[in-house]
């Protein structure tokens, strides 16, 4: 059966599609609207091509889970092959063997002749990554996950701007917590305006949400006396309030948001497996499933090391040896691997011999993290792939 190269050039509101035969012969050329009527033309389409050339068609994409969705996904539950394509790839290819120009219909032409060459480059270059249906409680945890990140850097932003402020009218006030502490932010959001505090009690402020009497008792007499700039404090009070109240929706929404991902990851056999390493529990397994989604798309482990952002990779040239990071790696799993090593060196004791190991050669904290955290790949690995919990080598001994 004769393969026929198709190539999507993805956008906000439409894509452009173009499929070509091995003779480079363009079959197909149109652009399709980001509706799901236009989609389902689509696919009534593409078969009628496939039946006319008596072929089958393979899509090269640029780029996964973004605007592509859910046109990638309908192509793969119709039977269609689709391969992810790197856009830094892409965009050597089109320098090389492309015209200076672009637009939307010449990127879809580029993708759809690189796709052609997918047989003559080594698997090993990763140029064409085949995309995958992921299981659905996968994505949902991805989903939900990078959501959940979405809002931790929103949050980390607004604390940001709330503490130049504070700086600039009332420094003193950090005495009391920073600008992710409840109490803190509690209290800001109910006196924004510094000019009141000569005149709280300790009865207003065991009305304040999170201050007991024991913080109350303590903090009053201090507020009372607090320092500030007295002619910027009627302007940034409405400033200190909208920051405050920002925060505290935004903390609420991720620890709903926590909630969420341990009911969806405790559905799912791969997070069980992960729990069952000593201090890891259901959000950083949930976390990190989300993101790696079907372990079957790594054939080694070195791969996932590389997706993680843990393992370095060589940057060689002439007499020059030396190795340098992961730029493209994937965020969210790096930290929750960080994340996972930190809770491991707590319960498990050849993490911690490790991580001591690394200490005494003359590594930082976070750098031993990482090698730990490079080594728990490892780990995690084969636990994914061989489908079994957790095993100390000395248990694995009692069994055999």
């Amino acid at each position: 059966m004769k393969e026929l190269h198709g190539g999507i050039d993805i956008g906000s509101e439409s894509h452009h599609v173009i499929i070509m035969d091995d003779d480079s012969k363009v079959l197909l050329d149109r652009k399709i609207s980001h509706k799901f009527s236009e989609f389902d033309e689509a696919i009534v389409e593409f078969k009628g091509i496939e039946e006319r050339q008596q072929g089958k068609i393979t899509f090269a994409i640029e780029g996964k889970n973004g605007y592509g969705a859910p046109f990638d996904r309908i192509l793969i539950d119709n039977g269609f092959k689709l391969y992810n394509v790197d856009n830094l790839k892409l965009r050597r290819f089109r320098d090389v063997f492309g015209a200076e120009w672009r637009n939307d219909q010449r990127d879809a032409k580029m993708l759809a002749k690189m796709l052609k060459l997918r047989n003559h480059v080594d698997a090993e270059e990763k140029a064409f990554i085949a995309v995958e249906k992921t299981p659905t409680v996968h994505e949902k945890l991805r989903i939900l996950s990078r959501h959940q990140q979405s809002l931790i850097d929103d949050k980390v932003r607004i604390e940001n701007r709330l503490k130049k402020r504070l700086l600039e009218v009332c420094p003193d006030i950090f005495k009391y917590g920073d600008t992710d502490s409840k109490k803190l932010l509690h209290l800001l959001k109910r006196y924004p305006n510094f000019r009141m505090y000569k005149k709280i009690t300790m009865g207003a402020l065991l009305k304040i949400e999170t201050i007991g009497k024991q913080t109350a008792v303590s903090i009053t007499e201090g507020l009372q006396n607090i320092r500030y700039v007295e002619e910027l404090a009627d302007i940034y009070k409405s400033l200190i309030s909208s920051y405050c109240c920002r925060i505290l929706d935004l903390k609420e929404e991720i620890e709903l948001l926590d909630k969420e991902l341990e009911e969806t990851g405790a559905k799912s056999l791969e997070v069980k497996r992960l729990i069952s390493i000593k201090g890891i529990r259901t959000k950083l397994s949930s976390r990190l499933i989300g993101e790696i989604g079907d372990i079957g798309r790594f054939d080694k482990e070195s791969q996932l090391a590389v997706y993680c952002g843990v393992a370095c990779i060589d940057d060689d040239s002439g007499k020059s040896k030396k190795t340098k990071a992961v730029y493209k790696a994937n965020q969210i799993c790096k930290s929750t691997m960080i994340a996972i090593a930190g809770c491991t060196i707590r319960y498990i004791p050849e993490s911690k011999a490790y991580y001591q190991k690394k200490k005494t050669e003359g590594k930082s904290h976070n750098q031993a993290l990482r090698c730990l955290a490079r080594q728990l790949i490892k780990v995690i690995f084969r636990m994914l792939k061989e489908d079994r919990d957790y095993i100390v080598k000395e248990e694995m001994k009692k069994v055999a």
